[in-house]
Order: structure tokens, then C-alpha cells, then sequence
């Protein structure tokens, strides 16, 4: 009788430690892979990429800090755990340029912004060719949220014409009402 509850006992274990073992390695699946950046791969990248202007006046080093400050502005300012519900974060092209170059005062890094934009290029490049960045062309993203249907059920109603112009932007020669919604342009 004790002999059958060891073994029991011990099946139960395994069960317990199956299921928990299958829970984990679902959830490690569920995750999305990984990606590493490897810093001499990256410098090498973006050397290559660089004009020739730019790697005449910067160094691999200048190049390695650069670099360094372009990951620390992506984390520090685009970073957000994936359990978080959060909206997707959207940011203009300039302003990893001025982090970069506010950064590089600090340090000490003599860069002009020319160099250090062409140098942010090159790095987010790499970055989208290892699939660690995922940039939309900002005109595809404009068109697919301009032709998206209004929420609430409403029907979908375009907001870009045939030709692609913006529909919600009035156009200059069209004489606007002087309903109170603003200055008067009768004077």
C-alpha cells in the first residue's frame, strides 16, 4: 500500500511539473524572438552605408558613441513593456536628431547635425534590416488612417480625394462661412 502512494505520489509530481513546464514553454512561444544588436556589426553597417563625406570626419569611435546615443534615445523615450496597453507611439523624424545632438554637447562630441542625422539613418536601417525597428512610410501610414472607417459604427466616409489630396483641409480660394467659428474675413 505505501508502495502504491510512492508511486502515486510521484506521478502526480511529474503531472504537476508537466503542466507547469507546458505552460511555460507556450508562453515563451507566445513571445515575439528576440533580437540582438550586435555593436561591431552595427558599426560596420553604417560605415558602409554612411556617405563619404560623413565617415571622412567621423571615426569608428565617434561612429560607436553615436550609435550609443540613438539606442539610448530609443529606449529612453520609445521603450514600453509588452504587457502594457498602451497606444502605439508616434514621434517626427527630427526628434531623435535633437536628442542626439543635445546628448553630444554633454559628452563632448563634436558632430554637425548633417552628420549625426545621416548617421541616425543609417543606424535605423539596420536596425529595420535585423527586425529589431518597424518603420511605416509616413504618406502609407497618412492614406491607410485617412481611408480607415470612423469608429462608433458610423459609415466610412474619405477623407483623401481620388487624387490623393486631403479632403479635410479647406481649400484657399474657397470663401469660408462667417458663422462665428472664427475671425470674420469680411473686413
Amino acid at each position: 500500500m505505501v508502495f502504491v502512494l510512492l508511486v502515486l505520489a510521484a506521478l502526480l509530481v511529474v503531472v504537476v511539473a508537466f503542466v507547469f513546464i507546458g505552460h511555460a514553454v507556450g508562453s515563451t512561444e507566445a513571445m515575439p524572438d528576440q533580437v540582438v544588436i550586435d555593436g561591431h556589426e552595427a558599426i560596420e553597417f553604417c560605415a558602409q552605408a554612411l556617405p563619404d563625406a560623413v565617415t571622412a570626419s567621423l571615426s569608428y569611435d565617434d561612429l560607436r558613441r553615436l550609435l550609443r546615443l540613438h539606442l539610448e534615445w530609443i529606449q529612453a523615450y520609445h521603450w514600453a513593456p509588452a504587457s502594457t496597453d498602451a497606444p502605439p507611439i508616434i514621434f517626427e523624424q527630427f526628434d531623435p536628431l535633437a536628442y542626439v545632438m543635445e546628448r553630444c554637447e554633454v559628452i563632448g562630441l563634436d558632430v554637425d547635425p548633417e552628420e549625426a542625422a545621416a548617421v541616425i539613418r543609417a543606424h535605423s536601417d539596420y536596425l529595420q534590416v535585423i527586425g529589431a525597428l518597424h518603420i511605416d512610410d509616413p504618406v502609407n501610414v497618412e492614406a491607410d488612417l485617412a481611408r480607415a472607417p470612423q469608429l462608433g459604427g458610423a459609415e466610412a466616409t474619405p477623407l483623401l480625394d481620388a487624387d490623393g489630396n486631403d479632403l479635410a483641409v479647406p481649400d484657399p480660394d474657397t470663401p469660408t462661412s462667417a458663422g462665428g467659428d472664427g475671425p470674420s474675413t469680411d473686413e
